[in-house]
């Protein structure tokens, strides 16, 4: 539902007949990129039905690992799949969407050894509810993946400065840690379906398109439900 037509309202619609963001961007003519560190993207028999959004891409770019091996690689590995496989391929409109791994667990997995900045001590847990400095480096961890994806998103926003560029970040689901109980991970509580949402744009985006700027701050305080996501985006882009 994040990335097609598909929400709650017409859930009796099938996804699979609903247009996606590849193929409403495609249609409208962008060149369309799918970078993906997550997925095996022609391998994974399993996640095939999920895999099926990509088809709408005019390229897929993808890790030899799946979202269960501890091998996966980290996600600046993405910037360097951008700089080798995409740059001689865009043309002068282009929409790109990233696939980060993020915060999945196996948190220790999801970042390098050289950005592991928070540990147990630095773990203010007295509305967590963790038993022990075991728990506490678990959500150590999950701080840490997430000072590692700020990172990513750093390198990934300097990739468009100059540009007229908007994007947008969100995650599909958050985590829960310890936070409605002495467990951790996809849950569905509140702490594990809030998301954050945000929005940047270049200066070049701001210098160009100021009402679009100014709609977006008017928005700020708004609530948005992500199954909803292609409504909010396509308007900013014109469509």
């Amino acid at each position: 539902m994040l990335l097609n037509y598909s929400d709650r309202e017409n859930a009796n619609i099938p996804w699979h007949q609903q247009k996606s963001l590849g193929s409403v961007f495609k249609a409208a003519g962008y060149q369309t990129f799918w970078l993906d560190n997550q997925e095996n993207l022609y391998t994974n028999a399993f996640y095939n039905a999920f895999n099926a959004f990509v088809y709408g891409f005019d390229y897929r770019f993808c890790t030899d690992e799946n979202w269960t091996s501890v091998l996966a690689h980290h996600d600046l590995w993405l910037l360097s799949l951008f700089r080798q496989n995409v740059r001689e391929k865009m043309s002068a409109k282009n929409f790109f969407l990233f696939h980060l791994f993020g915060s999945h667990g196996g948190y220790k997995n999801r970042f390098p050894k050289s950005y592991a900045k928070f540990t147990p001590k630095d773990i203010d847990d007295k509305n967590l509810k963790v038993k022990n400095d075991k728990d506490k480096q678990i959500v150590a961890d999950y701080v840490n993946s997430i000072h590692y994806t700020d990172h990513v998103l750093g390198e990934i926003f300097k990739l468009f400065q100059g540009k007229d560029t908007i994007i947008f970040y969100l995650s599909d689901h958050a985590q829960d840690i310890f936070q409605s109980g002495n467990t951790y991970g996809h849950k569905c509580s509140a702490y594990g379906v809030e998301i954050p949402f945000m929005v940047f744009v270049t200066d070049t985006f701001k210098q160009r398109h100021p009402d679009k700027v100014k709609l977006i701050e008017q928005a700020l305080h708004k609530p948005l439900m992500s199954d909803d996501l292609i409504h909010s985006l396509l308007p900013l882009e014109g469509f």
